[in-house]
């Protein structure tokens, strides 16, 4: 990104100093060339006006004199786009998120994953850790936000955080009291909610008990 403004920014810059000065070029005389001087008493003379009093305004208008005071404007016209590109440029880079796609639980252009919320401490070993590693190997990361688990962002189903204190898991259709409603909802979604887009993932009972020992640390 940072690239691609500065070569636009050098294109620009460089197309209009060779119009300016191509028009410099135009306006002086070739290879020294004068116009030349009228003799006195000519007709040439006869008919010159002299410049209308305007309060010395045209005394000092030297315009046709000098061709990069006819460019002033587009002079003004590239500074002006210059500043805009740098500004543009300055509030990109200056926003991480902009150019990592790692802010709010969104994946990267890249597809990586973004890092998760933050969730409970667990102990190293611990059913509930090894729990919180099986989740992460698991497709529930593609369709479930799960504080502590790296890769958890999905939006496809609910947000698990404080999954464990809710009365009903399921969309409301299975009560949840405790560990056991819990295991049986992971290990046969569609036997307790017919139609449901979460699939059996053939986890087996060690699994799903290790599953079910962190999600209650969500609380």
């Amino acid at each position: 990104m940072r690239r691609f403004a500065r070569g636009v920014i050098r294109v620009i810059v460089r197309r209009d100093l060779a119009k300016i000065f191509r028009v410099h070029n135009e306006a002086e005389p070739r290879g020294g060339s004068l116009a030349p001087r009228p003799e006195p008493g000519s007709a040439s003379t006869a008919v010159a006006e002299p410049a209308p009093l305007t309060g010395g305004v045209g005394l000092f208008d030297h315009s046709a004199r000098d061709p990069f005071g006819a460019s002033a404007g587009r002079w003004a016209g590239v500074i002006g786009l210059l500043v805009v590109l740098v500004s543009t440029s300055a509030l990109i880079f200056a926003n991480p998120s902009f150019s990592t796609g790692k802010a709010g639980g969104v994946p990267d252009q890249l597809g990586q994953p973004a890092a998760a919320a933050a969730g409970p401490q667990v102990a190293p070993g611990s059913p509930a850790a090894e729990g919180q590693a099986i989740i992460a190997s698991k497709p529930c990361v593609g369709c479930h936000t799960i504080p502590g688990v790296p890769g958890a962002n999905g939006t496809v189903g609910p947000n698990l955080a404080g999954v464990a204190s809710r009365p009903t898991i399921a969309g409301g259709a299975v009560p949840n009291n405790g560990p056991d409603d819990l295991k049986a909802w992971i290990m046969n979604p569609p036997g307790l909610k017919p139609g449901t887009a979460m699939p059996n993932l053939g986890l087996s009972d060690d699994e799903a008990t290790k599953i079910v020992a962190y999600l209650e640390t969500l609380k």
